[in-house]
């Protein structure tokens, strides 16, 4: 039995914006190139009955083209939405929020940003309602959420380790974080 996550994959962004749910970010060409790769990968190394994703578009966008491969059912979870981030990054340009007092500390270790409206630990306490009640499910997320997820439940020293990139995939065995490389 094998729970994964997989982010989504790379987006559309010409303005180079902190976009988090702002509506309209969709998958860029090379996002729908990733989310396919990763569709074929699963589907050759794992057994899936579900996904399960963010309700954002970018997550369903990549759940779609993932389930043309596993050809499988997707329901959509709140609890897997997007961290809310650093209060006022929404909207941003990278340029802007690279100049907060908050930037240094994101890179750094994102527990220590103070100026949030979602905890990280709540994070994690939302996605594992979720994954809790799952087997071989692919849950469909972000990286912040994803990593607050597998950093808690692993109980990893380092929170900016191991976030996974687009359509990366990963799975907690035994307690451990594999990344799979396809």
């Amino acid at each position: 039995m094998s729970n994964l996550f997989l982010r989504h994959g790379e987006v559309q962004n010409v303005k180079n914006i902190m976009y988090g749910d702002i509506p309209g970010y969709r998958l860029s060409l090379d996002g729908i190139k990733q989310a396919r790769n990763a569709g074929k990968f699963i589907n050759e190394n794992f057994k899936i009955d579900k996904i399960i994703t963010s309700p954002i578009l970018r997550a369903r966008e990549t759940s779609k083209l993932v389930s043309e491969f596993l050809k499988v059912e997707i329901d959509i979870s709140y609890n897997l939405y997007e961290w809310s981030g650093v209060t006022g990054w929404l909207g941003t340009t990278f340029d802007e929020f690279s100049k907060t007092k908050d930037y240094p500390k994101y890179l750094n270790n994102p527990l220590e940003v103070e100026n949030t409206t979602e905890d990280l630990q709540i994070v994690f306490e939302r996605v594992n309602v979720v994954y809790e009640n799952f087997n071989n499910t692919l849950f469909v997320s972000h990286q912040d959420t994803i990593r607050a997820f597998t950093y808690y439940k692993t109980k990893s020293g380092v929170f900016n380790e191991n976030k996974p990139m687009h359509c990366g995939i990963q799975e907690i065995k035994n307690g451990e974080l594999l990344t799979h490389n396809y």
